[in-house]
């Protein structure tokens, strides 16, 4: 009885995780690294810090999503749990994902990308739009065009016929008819 709980609560979380192949890059640097700590190793050892710090925190960095909110680990900081109700939103600046609260406190999101909010959506039971999913659904089977300014316009194929019969000398696919 107390196994078939733990495997429910287990399938009700979904942890992200910073991705491992930091773990590459991380030995690539390491090595370029040691040539110059090798040059002065005396006075340059302390920069090995660095890598073992980077590691640390690729195994340590969580992010938990459950039923009762979004619990997120730290290496340097204290941890945070924060539950539905307080939760605000989720933003990304740059490629950081953040968790806003209504207080407005932000908490950085280890191991959660733009990619993963498919993954973050279905483990927050919908709490948390997935937007990626919604977009590439809506731009299924469009054009998208390029004004002069840069902008970007969707259309699909009978506003696309339409605008090549205004603009004949577009580069690009013309669409076959009847197809």
């Amino acid at each position: 009885m107390l196994l078939t709980s733990i495997a429910r609560m287990n399938d009700a979380q979904k942890v992200f995780r910073p991705s491992r192949e930091h773990v590459i890059a991380i030995a690539v640097m390491t090595g370029i690294a040691l040539i110059g700590i090798l040059w002065a190793p005396l006075k340059l050892g302390w920069v090995l810090l660095f890598p073992v710090a980077a590691l640390a925190w690729i195994y340590t960095a969580s992010t938990t999503v459950g039923e009762d909110g979004i619990a997120v680990k730290y290496l340097f900081r204290k941890n945070a749990r924060i539950p539905w109700e307080d939760l605000r939103g989720i933003g990304f600046k740059g490629t950081r994902a953040l968790a806003t609260t209504h207080s407005g406190d932000e908490y950085p999101m280890p191991g959660v990308t733009f990619n993963s909010l498919p993954d973050l959506a279905d483990a927050s039971r919908g709490r948390i739009t997935d937007v990626v999913t919604a977009a590439s659904e809506a731009a299924d089977g469009k054009y998208e065009i390029i004004n002069k300014e840069g902008y970007g316009v969707l259309l699909d194929q009978g506003q696309y016929e339409e605008y090549l019969k205004e603009h004949p000398d577009t580069p690009g696919p013309r669409p076959t008819p009847g197809a």
